[in-house]
């Protein structure tokens, strides 16, 4: 199963808890499946002034209808948006946090796939509109915790996996979901060049047991 499905957007936000802001993405931020590792919070991460509001240029298309999830919430305060879009490990465009939002203003992400292959009975190849018009969109607020310890509370849109798993009818004896990165050098400079990159092996690829895959928190 490749997994091929990256974000775009072009306004500016400064208040990530915004409704207008959600509305006006155009991709899914949880990417239907990516699974954040659990790890310790740092108190220093919010005293480094992770909640200001600065102004950042993101990018945008056309406004998304979703609703709101009352069981996947927290009342926890949410990390702006331009601290969301601008603290991020996206080797492909570099090791540092702040490489990704520096390097990828002009990646061309529309038009663009998501293959699903292999192991299944339906194999599937969807573009943007396809996904958005066969699920439903909700809204989920959740924890990142990530091992290098640093944490966020991000509002994701989007689906459970499960839906666009079986869209696919896995066949009896799979057991894992592996999602493959794109392997674009051109418009990815930490592919092109090692040093940049860290010296991964690409396309990246990471996977889930097929139960794991299947869970509605994913």
């Amino acid at each position: 199963m490749t997994k091929r499905f990256i974000p775009s957007q072009t306004f500016k936000a400064s208040d990530i808890t915004d409704e207008s802001v959600f509305k006006s993405r155009r991709h899914i931020l949880k990417s239907m499946g990516y699974v954040g590792a659990s790890g310790l919070l740092s108190g220093g991460v919010q005293a480094r002034g992770w909640f200001d509001d600065d102004e950042k240029v993101v990018t945008q298309t056309k406004p998304l209808e979703f609703t709101q999830s009352q069981k996947w919430s927290t009342d926890e305060t949410q990390t702006p948006y331009a601290k969301v879009t601008s603290y991020n490990n996206f080797y492909e465009f570099g090791t540092g946090k702040d490489d990704p939002a520096e390097r990828a203003k002009h990646f061309k992400v529309d038009p663009w796939t998501l293959t699903i292959d292999g192991m299944v009975n339906n194999p599937i190849t969807l573009g943007y509109d396809d996904i958005l018009n066969k699920f439903p969109l909700e809204e989920r607020v959740y924890r990142l915790r990530c091992v290098e310890a640093w944490s966020m509370v991000i509002p994701w849109l989007g689906f459970e996996l499960n839906n666009l798993i079986k869209l696919a009818d896995p066949q009896g004896s799979a057991k894992y979901v592996a999602f493959e990165t794109l392997d674009d050098p051109k418009q990815m400079p930490g592919i092109r060049n090692p040093f940049i990159g860290g010296g991964i092996d690409y396309p990246y690829v990471e996977g889930l047991r097929l139960d794991e895959a299947l869970h509605p928190l994913t």
